[in-house]
């Protein structure tokens, strides 16, 4: 079983009532907003986690669209900016040498 409802702050109860998908990390950096606000913050490395991942600005590689978009289903996401060295794989770039492989059928590399 897990923690009772009573257990959690204001901040986490307003946002789980506002959002329909949770937990998830948009709804977790709401939960940092609101704590923030009210001078509550999370200096921990799962914050600055957050924090980066909310700098990478996520998009699907399929459509250039951001992440959690409800048009795109089935989505593929990377970073489509690099903030740091922990930064996972961010998506191929349309480079002209990745186009000419293409063309000649070789399987173009992917850039980091």
């Amino acid at each position: 079983m897990g923690k009772s409802s009573g257990s959690h702050d204001a901040c986490y109860r307003k946002v789980k009532a506002q959002y329909s998908t949770f937990p998830s990390a948009r709804a977790s950096q709401a939960i940092a907003k609101c704590r923030k606000s009210h001078g509550s913050a999370r200096k921990g490395k799962a914050g600055s986690n957050l924090k980066r991942w909310g700098r990478e600005k996520w998009v699907n590689t399929r459509t250039g669209r951001s992440c959690g978009n409800a048009r795109d289903k089935g989505e593929y996401c990377r970073p489509s900016k690099r903030v740091s060295s922990k930064t996972p794989k961010m998506r191929p770039k349309n480079s002209a040498a990745n186009k000419n492989r293409k063309k000649s059928g070789l399987r173009a590399k992917r850039a980091t």
